[in-house]
C-alpha cells in the first residue's frame, strides 16, 4: 500500500502527516499551569463508553505509555496489568489504579480489554499480540513490532479477520520534527534521495568492553526507529515495498542502500560514530529539508542552492533555523516534560480509531514492509556478530566457583577477568547474560530486585556482590541497591554460602568535617544520606543492610569501598570532578590542587578478586584508593600521558553547588513541584583519605597478582589490562 498523498484526509498516516498540524490543540490545563499538549482532533463523536486498556509488560517502556496516555482525548482507563515479574506488574498498577494479573490468558479472559498495550522485551511481542487478538483486542506493540515477516502476517491476517486493529511503536512519524518535514518534503519534489542517519551513545554498555552479542543486541534494538522513518519516506516518495540493493552489517554498524521506485534510501547506524544524532534528510529537484528527532526540529532553505546569493545566504539561513527552532524545542520539552516524542499521538490517533470504527495510523503494508527489512537487516548483523566471537577461557571441573553479581558491569567484567587469573570457575548473575565474556563461565539471569534463586549459588565459595543501580532516583535505587542487596543475602542463607564481598563506595562516608581531616575506614556513613541524592543513599543503606544482617545470617562479609573508578585506557575525567562540556573542554570542579579519589578499575578488580581468595587475610573493610594520585591534577597529568586531549574550565566547588541547587529549583517550579532538598556541596566537596589500609592491600594482592599473571600466562590465559599491564 503506498502511502500517497492524495489520498482522502483521515486517521490514517498520510492523513495525520498532511492535516496533523492543523488539527493539533495546544493549550490544556494541567495542575494549575498551562502546557504544550498535542491533542489529536477527533473526526466522528466520542465512544459511548471508555475503551479498557490493558498493559502487557511493566517496565520502562509501559511506564511511557501510562505518561503519554494522560494526553490522549478518547476516553479511556487502564484496568489491568500482567507481566511475569510480579512486583513490576503491582507497582505499573498501583500507578494506573489497575489490577495486576497472574497471567496473560487470566487478564484476557477476565478484564476483557478493548485495546492491549504489548510492552514486553523484544523478540517476546509476538505471542502476546497474537493472544489479544484472539481475545477480540484491539493492539498497540511496542518496536520492533515482530521479529519476521511470517509473524507479521499472521498477526495481520487474524486482526482483518478478525476486524481488529495493529499498530507498532513507530512514534517518531507522529513527532513535530517528522509532520513538518513530509509537508516541506513535499515542496521539493521529484524526490531523488532520502538520508536516514542514526548515531547512537547506549546509557548502560561501555563499548570498549562489551562483547559482540551485546553490541548487536544494542543495535537491533534501535534500529527500527531510522528504519521506519527511512521506510514511511521512501512508501510515500518512491512506491511500496521498498528492497535492499547493498548491505554492510557488524555488530556496531548498518549501513545499507534502499530502492523503491526512482528513489534511494540511505540508512546509516552506528554505536560508535559522533556525534550523536537522528536526522532525516530529503534531497530532490527543489532543494533539501531535514528533520532533527533530537530536538525535534526541522530545517532547510528550501530551494535549490544553484545562484550565487542561495549559495551565500542558506548556510546562514539553515543555521539559524537550527539555533531558533532548537532553542524553542527545548523550551517547550522542559515545560511539558515530554518523555518520547510522538508517542502521546501516535496513541492518540490509535485510540480514535478503535473508538470510531476507522483503519490504523499505520497501514498493514507499512508494517509488513518494515519488518521484512528489519529482519533480513537483522540477520546480517548476527552473521557478523557470530564471527566476532571470542574464545571462552578454560578451566579445570573442580575450580571453586565464585559469584559475581553484576557480572556485565564495568567493574564486574575487570572482578571476571581476575577471579579467573586466580583459578575461580565464575558464574555471573544479570538480567542478560553476556554470553561473549570469556571470563564468565555460566550465567544465572535473574532480576535482584525481585529475588536471587537459591539454587543459583549452588557450590559457590564466595559471592561478589557488585551490582547496583548507578542512575534513575530513589525507586531505582530502592529496587536495584537496597532489595538487590537484600535478595542476595537471603539467597546466601538459604544456600548456606558463607562468604560474601560486598562492593560498596567511598561516596557513603560521612562529609569530612574539617578540610583537612582525613577519613579512614573507621568513619562512619552519612548520617542523612537521602540529602546527598539516590546513589549515595542507596548505596549507604545497602552496606548498613549488609552490617545488620549478616551476622544473624550467619554471613560473614568483606566491604570494598572504591574510589572514583577511571580507566587509563580511555580517559574519562569521574563525575566527582568535573564533566565534559563541548569538544575538547572540560567543567572541572574547584581547583587543580585539591584532592582526589580515584583507582584505576582493572586495580579494583584484582583487589576484589585477591579479597575473594584471600578471604581470611582481607580487612573487614577497605577504602580502596589509589594513594600514588592524589590530587586532580594529578589525575590529569596521567591522562595526559595516555594521550587525552582534553582542556578543563575550573569552577569552584561553592559557586557550581549554588548554581545546581538553583537550577533545581528554578526546574521543579516551572514543572509545579516543590523543589527537594540536594546538598550539592556535601556531594562536591573535596575528601582526604587515609590510605594506610589500602596502601597495604594494594601491595599485597600486587604481589600475589604477579604470580598468578605467570601462572595464567603458561596456562594461555589472557593478560590483565589498564594498570596492571605496568
Amino acid at each position: 500500500m503506498r502511502l500517497d498523498v492524495g489520498r482522502r484526509p483521515g486517521p490514517t498516516l498520510v492523513a495525520f502527516l498532511l492535516h496533523g498540524e492543523a488539527n493539533t490543540r495546544y493549550l490544556r490545563h494541567r495542575k494549575g499551569k498551562i502546557s504544550a499538549i498535542p491533542m489529536i482532533a477527533r473526526e466522528s463523536p466520542a465512544s459511548p463508553r471508555s475503551l479498557r486498556v490493558a498493559f502487557v509488560g511493566a517496565g520502562k517502556m509501559a511506564r511511557q505509555h501510562l505518561q503519554a496516555l494522560r494526553y490522549v482525548a478518547v476516553p479511556h482507563r487502564v484496568l489491568s496489568v500482567y507481566d511475569s515479574s510480579v512486583r513490576a506488574a503491582r507497582e505499573l498498577a498501583a500507578l494506573a489504579g489497575a489490577v495486576a494479573y497472574p497471567s496473560l490468558t487470566a487478564l484476557l479472559g477476565d478484564a476483557e480489554p478493548d485495546v492491549v498495550h504489548v510492552c514486553t522485551s523484544a523478540g517476546m511481542h509476538f505471542e502476546a499480540a497474537h493472544q489479544a487478538l484472539q481475545a477480540q483486542a484491539h493492539v498497540y506493540v511496542e518496536k520492533p513490532f515482530v521479529d519476521t515477516q511470517d509473524e507479521a502476517d499472521v498477526l495481520l491476517r487474524l486482526a482483518a479477520g478478525r476486524n481488529r486493529l495493529v499498530c507498532a511503536g513507530h512514534q517518531l512519524l507522529w513527532d513535530r520534527a517528522f509532520r513538518q518535514w513530509s509537508a516541506r518534503a513535499a515542496e521539493l519534489a521529484p524526490m531523488r534521495l532520502v538520508d536516514s542517519h542514526f548515531t547512537f551513545n547506549p546509557s548502560r554498555l561501555r563499548l570498549d568492553r562489551a562483547g559482540p552479542t551485546a553490541l548487536a543486541e544494542q543495535l537491533l534494538d534501535i534500529l527500527p526507529h531510522p528504519l521506519y522513518t527511512l521506510v514511511a519516506a521512501l512508501e510515500r516518495f518512491g512506491g511500496p515495498d521498498p528492497v535492499v540493493t547493498s548491505l554492510m552489517a557488524s555488530p556496531t554498524e548498518v549501513a545499507a542502500s534502499l530502492g523503491a521506485g526512482k528513489v534511494t534510501g540511505r540508512l546509516f547506524v552506528s554505536l560508535r560514530a559522533r556525534p550523536i544524532a537522528s536526522t532525516l534528510t530529503a534531497s530532490g529537484d527543489g532543494g533539501s529539508v531535514t528533520a532533527d528527532f533530537v530536538r525535534s526540529i526541522a530545517f532547510g532553505a528550501g530551494n535549490p542552492g544553484t545562484t550565487s546569493i542561495e549559495k551565500i545566504f542558506n548556510p546562514a539561513l539553515e543555521g539559524w533555523q537550527l539555533q531558533s527552532r532548537a532553542a524553542v524545542s527545548l523550551f517547550r520539552r522542559l515545560l511539558a516534560r515530554e518523555g518520547y516524542p510522538g508517542l502521546a499521538e501516535i496513541l492518540g490517533a490509535f485510540y480514535q480509531a478503535v473508538a470510531s470504527g476507522g483503519v490504523s495510523p499505520l497501514p498493514p503494508e507499512h508494517l509488513r514492509s518494515v519488518t521484512a527489512l528489519h529482519e533480513e537487516i537483522g540477520e546480517a548483523v548476527r552473521r557478523a556478530t557470530r564471527s566476532a566471537k571470542p574464545a571462552r577461557t578454560a578451566l579445570p571441573p573442580a575450580a571453586p566457583v565464585a559469584v559475581v553479581t553484576g557480572a556485565r558491569g564495568y567493574l564486574g567484567k575487570e572482578i571476571a577477568r581476575y577471579l579467573v587469573r586466580r583459578g575461580f570457575r565464575v558464574r555471573g548473575v544479570g538480567r542478560v547474560a553476556d554470553v561473549d565474556d570469556p571470563n564468565v563461565h555460566e550465567w544465572v539471569t535473574a532480576d535482584l530486585g525481585e529475588t536471587l534463586p537459591a539454587h543459583g549459588l549452588v557450590d559457590a565459595a564466595v559471592v561478589i556482590h557488585a551490582a547496583a543501580e548507578t542512575a534513575g532516583g530513589y525507586e531505582a535505587h530502592q529496587r536495584n541497591s537496597i532489595d538487590a542487596t537484600r535478595n542476595v543475602l537471603r539467597a546466601m542463607s538459604a544456600a548456606h554460602v558463607r562468604r560474601l564481598v560486598y562492593v560498596s563506595s567511598l561516596a557513603v562516608l560521612r562529609p569530612p568535617r574539617t578540610p583537612w581531616e582525613r577519613l579512614n575506614e573507621r568513619t562512619p556513613l552519612a548520617r542523612s544520606p537521602r540529602k546527598l541524592g539516590p546513589y549515595i543513599w542507596g548505596k549507604c543503606t545497602a552496606e548498613q543492610l549488609v552490617t545488620a544482617d549478616a551476622a544473624r545470617l550467619g554471613i560473614v562479609p568483606r566491604i570494598i569501598r572504591p574510589a572514583a573508578l577511571i580507566d587509563l585506557d580511555h580517559p574519562d575525567l569521574p563525575g566527582r570532578m568535573g564533566r565534559r562540556l563541548f569538544g575538547r573542554w572540560h567543567l572541572g570542579h574547584g581547583r587543580p590542587g585539591l584532592p582526589m579519589a580515584i583507582c584505576d578499575v582493572s586495580v579494583a578488580g584484582a583487589v576484589i578478586a585477591w579479597c575473594a581468595e584471600c578471604f581470611e587475610d582481607a580487612p573487614p573493610v577497605l577504602n580502596l584508593v589509589d594513594g600514588t594520585r592524589a590530587t586532580r591534577r594529578d589525575l590529569l597529568r596521567a591522562f595526559r600521558q595516555r594521550g587525552w586531549p582534553g582542556r578543563v574550565v575550573w569552577v569552584p566547588i561553592s559557586l557550581l553547588a549554588a548554581l545546581l541547587s538553583a537550577a533545581r529549583a528554578v526546574l521543579a517550579l516551572a514543572r509545579g513541584q516543590w523543589p527537594t532538598r540536594l546538598a550539592a556541596w556535601d556531594i562536591l566537596r573535596p575528601r582526604r583519605y587515609d590510605d594506610a589500609v589500602a596502601s597495604r592491600v594494594l601491595a599485597l594482592s600486587m604481589r600475589d597478582e604477579r604470580t598468578h599473571s605467570w601462572k595464567a600466562e603458561a596456562a594461555g590465559i589472557p593478560s590483565g589490562r589498564g594498570e596492571l599491564d605496568g
